[in-house]
């Protein structure tokens, strides 16, 4: 398999298409999963922090596995990177906040308030979808696609099918704050930076998010 990495490319996309276009599709899972792995290691790099000595023990023994397990180890090994990065980051921008909750956690629905004005106010896209709401409320007159169509236009799919996803997110975060149910581990860190990704990476990120809040929901419903 090639070398080739994603900061051979100006951009993401250009990395996904060389993917798609030159590398074998029986490689292809791997290479996705390497190209996210180099992601993630820019984010410690543009704040001049050494990767984890951990994680790149378990790429080095990652590297010499034979398929299918390699891809495998490799993708449960971006999750756990993910969740570790998203830790530091959050820790980095909030550490007073941080110190508090090591204390006395916030309810549920404390947390998941705190959560939802933050995308409100920081995620765009969110806010998108947060301002459609509010004026649907007294006018039946637009969709939400058509809405979309107007605020982001149809030539960015990508771009129109995250808004769409944070739509989703409110619900669905809407459903734990009116039962007053506890996020699950990590949820509210990674959500919080979510959009900060890019590329095919964020809405791998965002349906993963979204599944694990949609089997929280099956489970609570169930008992």
């Amino acid at each position: 398999m090639s070398n080739m990495l994603p900061s051979n490319f100006t951009n993401h996309e250009e990395w996904i298409s060389y993917v798609r276009d030159q590398v074998p599709v029986a490689d292809r899972p791997y290479a996705l999963a390497c190209g996210r792995t180099e992601l993630f290691k820019s984010f410690y790099e543009v704040r001049k922090r050494a990767f984890p000595v951990e994680f790149e023990q378990d790429l080095a023994r990652i590297r010499i596995l034979p398929e299918p397990k390699r891809t495998a180890d490799l993708e449960s090994l971006n999750e756990h990177i993910f969740a570790s990065l998203t830790d530091f980051l959050f820790n980095e921008a909030q550490p007073n906040a941080v110190e508090a909750a090591a204390v006395a956690p916030p309810p549920p629905r404390e947390q998941v308030r705190e959560l939802l004005d933050h995308l409100t106010q920081k995620n765009p896209y969110f806010a998108v979808w947060v301002v459609f709401k509010s004026g649907a409320e007294n006018s039946d007159t637009e969709s939400w696609e058509e809405y979309l169509g107007r605020e982001l236009g149809t030539d960015d799919g990508d771009e129109v099918a995250f808004t769409r996803a944070m739509a989703e997110l409110d619900k669905l975060l809407l459903y734990f704050h009116d039962r007053d149910l506890p996020l699950p581990q990590h949820f509210f860190e990674r959500a919080w930076f979510l959009h900060y990704l890019r590329g095919p990476e964020r809405m791998l990120q965002t349906r993963a998010l979204l599944n694990t809040l949609t089997a929280e929901t099956g489970a609570c419903k169930s008992e």
